[in-house]
Order: structure tokens, then C-alpha cells, then sequence
């Protein structure tokens, strides 16, 4: 259910994974809605993957750091694996600093990475039987970029 006025994080399938590219400033409402949204579309698109794209935040307090891990752990329920990309040292170096826990958090430094990483543990883990088009898609996480 969407909440009137709340502004969204745009959420995109490419090469069989979820990709949220977080380029607004965060508070409890668009956490809220950015997590019922999320959910919504991997339990529809059966889709077992979630890059969080926060190479647009320049801030990120405990508070929200905390929602974003509390929703990568309902994914992770969902049997979706999450990789974030793109935190700016200033935000890493905050949360250390505030102690957040960043246990299990598996985190790659831009979205082209993260893409490899994930493509990486398939292959290691199991065929990719969901995503036959992997190679149609690639390069489709650059739309991102354009500013939308």
C-alpha cells in the first residue's frame, strides 16, 4: 500500500536481480514504503537478488542504517541475497565510528561490482536457471545513472 506524498525509491529488474538505487534522503516514511515496495517485488518477480545502490546518499544516520539492515534481513527471509554498493567513505566511516552493525553485510564499491559479485556466488553456488537473458540485460543498470 502506498502512502500519499511519501517519495519512492525507484526499484528496476536487471540481469535477474532487484535494484534499488537510492539517490533521495532517507527517512522513517520512505523507509517504510521503500521496504513494503521491495518486498512486494521479489515475492512477485521471484527474483533471488538486491543490490542497494547508496552511491547517491551523502548521509546516513544509525537510525537509517539500521531500517536498511532490518530490510536486507526480511529480504534475506525471502531467500534473496542483498550486496550494497557504492557507501561513501565518510558514510562507512560514521557508521563504524556510531558502532552499527555491520556484520554479514556483504558490500561492493560500485554497482558494476556488485553485479560480479553476485554473478560470482551463482556460479559457485547454483546454476542460474532464472536469469537464461543475463547477457540481453547487461548494461541496463546504467539507466540508472541517468538521473531519473
Amino acid at each position: 500500500m502506498s502512502r500519499a506524498g511519501v517519495q519512492r525509491i525507484p526499484l528496476q529488474l536487471a540481469r535477474g536481480c532487484v535494484v534499488a538505487s537510492i539517490q533521495i534522503d532517507l527517512d522513517r516514511d520512505v523507509l517504510q514504503q521503500f521496504r513494503e515496495d521491495l518486498l512486494q517485488l521479489l515475492h512477485t518477480s521471484g527474483s533471488n537478488s538486491v543490490i542497494l545502490d547508496l552511491s547517491g546518499l551523502e548521509l546516513m544516520d544509525l537510525e537509517d542504517f539500521e531500517a536498511l539492515r532490518g530490510t536486507i534481513s526480511m529480504a534475506a527471509v525471502m531467500g534473496a541475497e542483498t550486496v550494497i554498493a557504492g557507501l561513501q567513505p565518510g558514510i562507512v566511516s560514521a557508521l563504524v565510528e556510531l558502532d552499527a552493525d555491520v556484520e554479514g553485510l556483504v558490500a561492493a564499491g560500485n554497482l558494476d561490482a556488485a553485479f560480479r559479485l553476485l554473478e560470482e556466488q551463482r556460479s559457485q553456488g547454483q546454476p542460474d536457471s532464472e536469469s537464461p537473458e543475463n547477457d540481453a540485460d547487461d548494461g541496463e543498470h546504467e539507466a540508472d545513472e541517468s538521473g531519473d
